[in-house]
């Protein structure tokens, strides 16, 4: 038996523990089954200016691209922390590279120069030039006073909702759709950390790069790609070396208190809880307050949710 994909995004229909609800399942095996669409591919691949594309087919033909380097003699490892920053909202130095005052991640590993100044390329250029961050308190473009938020929900896994802002001191209006069709969110390049982790994960795999959606079902979503024979870490909506393959970022700088991580491919759901914490123990003992069967019940419910 399989779910229809047109279940309507309503809570009432759930029947897992809040806050995993079928719909985000729904959501994430059809934004998935569009990255073995090669309409959709070819689509976005186009939208990455040639010199980028260029540069990252070139270093996908290099033998090399994985030769192992020292990650932190490359300039991407020599951080020290002062504080606890977004790096959504990152700054910049003179020249215009980011400025990062993190929390280390000691975990990050070696890749060819050449190919993390290629990636490094690509995810500047999203990140600044192609989409723009769709604050959760936006102000008014026109007068920078806080604006007044109307939502529509929608009712299909293609439009989650409409997210309506009105300034009531200009009468500006800023209309935000919730798509999950991959084309739609590239032609409105505007979006929240799901947006952009839906469209940057089809860019990646248009170059042939395996990517899928990880949810850590608190308030963020993310990509993994498989580089060098494993899954590594990458997050477009945050500031360069910081988005590739810092996994813990988000337990040591946001305060993140997982129970489940989940990463969804079209065909496959899997856990990658332990690939994003440092407190293992605390996650086991979260999740034993939930039933023994919660993850097998996900992945059910995932193999059978139907993509026609």
């Amino acid at each position: 038996m399989s779910v229809s994909l047109n279940i309507l995004f309503d809570l009432s229909t759930n029947s897992f523990s809040y806050p995993f609800t079928k719909q985000h399942f729904i959501l994430y095996k059809k934004v998935t089954s569009q990255y073995n669409d090669p309409d959709v591919l070819q689509y976005v691949n186009l939208l990455v200016p040639e010199r980028i594309r260029k540069n990252i087919k070139t270093q996908l033909k290099t033998e090399d691209i994985f030769e192992v380097v020292n990650f932190n003699n490359y300039g991407y490892g020599d951080f020290h922390s002062t504080n606890n920053l977004d790096i959504r909202n990152d700054s910049t130095d003179k020249e215009g590279d980011e400025v990062c005052n993190v929390k280390h991640d000691s975990s990050s590993t070696s890749f060819s120069p050449s190919f993390l100044d290629s990636l490094k390329e690509l995810m500047v250029w999203f990140k600044k030039d192609f989409m723009r961050w769709v604050d959760k308190n936006p102000s008014c473009d026109n007068c920078g006073r806080q604006l007044t938020l109307e939502y529509i929900p929608g009712n299909t896994w293609k439009i989650r909702g409409i997210e309506n802002y009105y300034c009531s001191f200009c009468n500006a209006v800023f209309s935000f759709p919730r798509y999950g069709k991959i084309k739609e969110i590239a032609d409105n390049r505007m979006g929240k950390c799901s947006e952009w982790t839906f469209l940057f994960g089809a860019i990646l795999n248009s170059f042939s790069i395996k990517t899928r959606i990880v949810h850590d079902f608190l308030d963020h979503c993310w990509n993994e790609s498989f580089i060098g024979g494993r899954w590594v870490h990458i997050d477009s909506t945050l500031a360069f070396p910081i988005s590739f393959d810092h996994p813990s970022y988000y337990e040591k700088n946001w305060n993140k208190k997982y129970i489940f991580v989940l990463a969804f491919s079209e065909s496959n759901l899997e856990d990658v809880t332990i690939s994003y914490t440092m407190e293992w123990n605390q996650v086991l003992n979260r999740r034993s307050k939930l039933k023994q069967t919660q993850l097998e019940k996900f992945k059910k419910f995932y193999q059978q949710i139907s993509l026609k």
